[in-house]
């Protein structure tokens, strides 16, 4: 006879016992899960976007077709570098940006270009002989290499000329570039700290770090520090894995170029006289006895012509002779808007540019004269490494010939913000800022140039030129404003620039009497005639002395007048008041 076996006691208690025990291990489970680290390494060729990995030797195909990664002051860029025969090469435009801006290429004649203050350097494709001014210079490595449409520079020809250590890499390949310089936060890791992608412990991990190891601190948070190690990898560690931070400044032996500047003893008190034909020179006299105080003229003698970069000229020997007799110094205008020429076109080859360049200075020599004043306008972005260029090049030939170089440029605009202006302060004598048109034929209607704006312009320029270089530009002009409305309530605007005399007499005539405008700093008049709405904003003594102001509270260089023969005669006793 058998026995009956017990049944288990499965009573209701011990099943919510169990399954209690069971969530609290899912619970568990999951915290684990959530909150203990990622062991997880990420893949660094994706990490370094390369497809494949490059030999640092430079033997292989992939580093020759720029399958090397490229860090630059802990910044991972998006262009890869070529390597090949032991030499890195990076693309021009990353170059430019990063390491050194006065690096041009020529995208037209195929040269490398860098210009120091006193030559011009010049490389073609796949030679390692450069030219140094006239003089041939036998390389031992190729400076450019041309591949896919892209110019590549050797980086040992770019640290001839610039400030900068490089380092190449293996597994991934990639070059770790510096050249920020100075003080630099650093901390070190402790035992066990890892660098992941994120800020998060479930972020894969870049690399493990040894004890003592340092790092470069990009950015701290609360619990995680954006750090970079010496060998370019950019990623976050735990505040709690490193020591405290500390900083260090780094000792450069490295000479950097400097420019000398051409800078006169006294305020400089320009005038712009313009000149469309040889008769006009002959009031020069006249032009003098009119402008009390004026020390610089400004003729707009030369002008592009054509796309050969020939100069048209009415320069004229007499004049520059009557100019230094009383003692005034003649700066001959060099324009591009006389004539319809395509000026990038130009600028953009380097043979052309450098006929230009070489004109200019002919006639300079020619006519001896004191300065140029360069006039360049409406250009496009894509000519704003040419023209700097032509700058830089100009002023080489200028500053070998005793000549003074000023360059005229607009307010910082967002049209022209491409315009560098920092470099023209560096490497130009003199920057003139034509502080007007604020307001314009077919703009909205206003002043040519409110006190405020004025103010505003220069303030911004003087973040990038010093002010012992800056010029202040002044309208002798306005514009008279004319808006019609008709029947059906549409208005048309129209207006046209006039001289202060020709304002005066038109307020005159209509029995006009200005007011002072807080809004605009100026002397203000409208009235209504039939169907129009006339308007006014005045150049006059009261404008001119604000003008003034803003230029002794800045310590300005002196300040250009557009134009003489547009003035009213007390104009210039306010200027002389202001100018040594």
């Amino acid at each position: 006879m058998q026995r009956k076996k017990k049944r288990k006691n499965t009573s209701p208690l011990r099943l919510v016992a169990l399954v209690a025990v069971l969530v609290v291990i899912v619970i568990c489970t999951i915290v684990i899960l959530k909150y203990s680290p990622s062991r997880e390494m990420a893949d660094l060729e994706a990490y370094y976007g390369l497809t494949s990995s490059g030999d640092a030797s430079g033997n292989a195909s992939a580093a020759e077709a720029g399958d090397t990664a490229v860090v630059i002051n802990n910044e991972l860029l998006s262009s890869k570098a070529i390597v090949s025969n032991d030499k890195i090469y990076l693309d021009i435009d990353a170059v430019q940006e990063y390491l050194n801006q006065r690096f041009y290429w020529d995208a037209n004649e195929m040269i490398l270009i860098y210009t120091t203050s006193s030559q011009v350097i010049k490389a073609s494709v796949g030679t390692a002989n450069y030219y140094q001014g006239n003089t041939l210079t036998e390389g031992d490595y190729i400076i450019v290499k041309y591949v896919s449409g892209t110019a590549y520079v050797c980086l040992d020809f770019v640290a001839q000329y610039t400030d900068m250590d490089y380092t190449l890499y293996d597994d991934p390949a990639r070059v770790v570039v510096r050249s920020d310089f100075g003080e630099t936060t650093y901390v070190k890791a402790k035992r066990n700290a890892k660098i992941r992608v994120l800020g998060g412990v479930k972020s894969e991990i870049l690399t493990k770090c040894t004890k003592g190891q340092v790092l470069t601190v990009l950015e701290t948070y609360d619990h995680w520090t954006k750090v970079a190690t010496e060998d370019g990898i950019i990623g976050y560690v735990s505040n709690k894995k490193i020591t405290a931070s500390y900083t260090e400044t780094e000792e450069r032996d490295f000479e950097e170029e400097t420019y000398s500047s051409i800078t006169k003893d006294f305020d400089i008190n320009l005038t712009w006289h313009q000149v469309t034909n040889q008769t006009a020179n002959s009031y020069v006299s006249s032009v003098l006895s009119e402008a009390e105080g004026v020390n610089v003229l400004a003729p707009t003698w030369f002008a592009l012509s054509d796309t050969s970069g020939n100069i048209a000229s009415l320069a004229n020997s007499s004049y520059v002779t009557t100019a230094h007799e009383s003692g005034v110094e003649v700066w001959a205008v060099v324009s591009n808007l006389t004539y319809d020429v395509d000026t990038t076109e130009v600028l953009t080859h380097t043979t052309l540019r450098e006929h230009l360049e070489s004109q200019i200075i002919a006639a300079a020599i020619e006519y001896k004269l004191d300065g140029i004043n360069v006039d360049f306008e409406d250009l496009s972005s894509e000519v704003d490494d040419s023209y700097i260029q032509f700058i830089r090049e100009l002023s080489i030939l200028c500053r070998n010939n005793g000549i003074v170089l000023s360059v005229d440029t607009t307010p910082t605009l967002s049209t022209t913000a491409f315009y560098n202006r920092e470099e023209m302060g560096t490497v130009a004598d003199y920057v003139v800022l034509m502080a007007y048109d604020e307001h314009y034929s077919g703009s909205e209607v206003g002043s040519v140039a409110s006190i405020s704006w004025t103010e505003e312009s220069v303030a911004t320029l003087l973040n990038e030129v010093p002010a012992e270089k800056l010029i202040l530009g002044v309208p002798y002009y306005t514009r008279l404003w004319m808006t019609t409305t008709d029947s059906e309530g549409n208005t048309t605007v129209d207006s046209e620039a006039v001289g202060m005399s020709l304002a005066q007499s038109t307020l005159t005539e209509n029995g006009q009497t200005a007011t002072y405008d807080e809004a605009s700093g100026q002397n203000y008049a409208e009235w209504t005639e039939g169907d129009t709405l006339y308007q006014i904003w005045l150049e006059d003594a009261t404008s001119m002395e604000s003008r003034m102001q803003i230029l002794t509270n800045n310590g300005l260089a002196g300040c250009a007048s557009w134009r003489v023969g547009y003035e009213t005669s007390d104009i210039w006793g306010v200027l002389n008041s202001y100018l040594n």
